[in-house]
């Protein structure tokens, strides 16, 4: 949902105001900022779809209402809501003091790593290894696909299914999957990519994703039962579509990160009884690891570097 055409299609003169007062953002962070505003407004009229000249964002009954949000949701909308004040060229100090209180609350939650009541609802018993029994009992229902000679776009989706568990269970990245290309990109276009280099298996080049204007790209090497996955994988979906992404959706293009979050949770709630997506797969992975973490985190404070840094004074002996 996040290309320039569809947003464009949905959002039509907010798209255009949007872009314009944000032109160096991504598409992904841009459909983020659409979506929330369009929510926000959705708060005091009876449909989201943004109508009139933003001055809606100054009503003291959105104010009222947005007052009333979860902190979550506060963080979220606030930021949108300057954004979308930016694009309509209006000012409100009210937005941001609410902007900066919701975003000092949310810095203060995270900082005490308390498990959120949210989080606890959908905390699967085995915790971030619930995944990869999932994946397990899902690759037991496709037996006769996997078998079948001449694969349909049925047969993808339902193999797709545990590609998708098997992947999370191993690297816990955002929707970033939807996003990737299964073959190499033209020069110069920042494309997420797959590529099976000799002797080393898949690797996964991130290079739109939301933290590469801080990281740069960024190369996954996938680890090796994945890997032969990808390896048995990738063939079925260039023989079945026409596409070149990774993951496909019902009618047979390519999957949105939307899609991807919500075959996320279905797929999670089908075999742990919980459905959650992305985002908690992520604190699920980070918990488990959480003392490899604060080791890490300690030894980048006595460093006084970063993780790349304190990495560079590393000698293989």
């Amino acid at each position: 949902m996040a290309s320039p055409e569809k947003m464009k299609a949905r959002y039509g003169a907010l798209y255009d105001k949007m872009r314009k007062a944000s032109d160096k953002i991504s598409n992904q962070s841009l459909y983020v900022y659409l979506r929330n505003l369009s929510r926000l407004y959705g708060l005091i009229h009876d449909s989201e779809v943004v109508k009139g000249d933003g001055k809606w964002l100054l009503k003291k009954e959105l104010l009222k209402k947005f007052d009333n949000l979860d902190l979550n949701r506060k963080r979220l909308f606030s930021v949108a809501a300057v954004k979308g004040l930016k694009a309509y060229e209006l000012k409100s100090p009210e937005w941001n003091s609410r902007l900066t209180k919701a975003s000092e609350s949310y810095d203060k939650q995270r900082a005490k790593r308390k498990i959120t009541s949210k989080e606890q609802s959908k905390w699967p018993a085995n915790g971030y290894k619930s995944l990869r029994k999932a994946a397990k009992e899902e690759k037991l229902l496709i037996k006769k696909e996997l078998k079948r000679e001449n694969k349909t776009l049925k047969d993808l989706l339902k193999i797709q299914n545990y590609l998708i568990l098997f992947l999370y269970s191993y690297h816990p990245v955002r929707l970033d999957f939807a996003d990737v290309f299964v073959k190499k990109p033209e020069a110069g276009k920042q494309q997420n990519y797959l590529y099976k280099a000799p002797r080393k298996g898949w690797q996964l080049t991130l290079r739109s994703y939301k933290t590469a204007k801080f990281r740069g790209e960024t190369v996954i090497k996938i680890d090796r039962a994945p890997s032969r996955a990808l390896s048995m994988f990738v063939p079925i979906v260039q023989s079945t579509v026409q596409h070149d992404k990774l993951l496909t959706n019902a009618s047979g293009n390519p999957l949105s990160r939307n899609g991807l979050s919500k075959l996320l949770t279905k797929l999670t709630r089908k075999h742990l009884g919980v459905g959650f997506s992305a985002s908690l797969i992520r604190v699920l992975f980070s918990t488990e690891n959480r003392k490899v973490i604060e080791k890490a985190a300690k030894i980048q404070d006595e460093m006084g570097h970063n993780m790349k840094q304190s990495l560079a004074y590393t000698r293989k002996t």
